[in-house]
């Protein structure tokens, strides 16, 4: 039997909180604005170990855009402010 596709509901996801982790025993706090398709908002919070667990978990999802090194981007707005002016 062919399995039928399922439609999944559109979300908007923001994340609006996010702890830093002061040592490895702490764990990292999460907050996430979530709004459905019928406009009704939610927060959800929940807690990681790591904050490397957060990263690699957007990482693995391709949530995360191509990873630059901070003197491309330096380099970038030191571009656009040379135009601006």
């Amino acid at each position: 039997m062919p399995v039928q596709p399922q439609e999944q509901e559109t979300l908007n996801v923001k994340l609006v909180h996010f702890t830093k982790q002061n040592s490895p025993d702490e764990p990292v706090q999460l907050a996430f604005s979530v709004v459905d398709e019928q406009g009704k908002e939610e927060i959800i919070t929940g807690e990681i170990p790591y904050s490397y667990d957060l990263f690699r978990l957007c990482q693995e999802n391709g949530w995360l855009n191509i990873r630059r090194g901070v003197a491309s981007i330096r380099e970038s707005r030191a571009q656009r402010r040379a135009m601006s002016a």
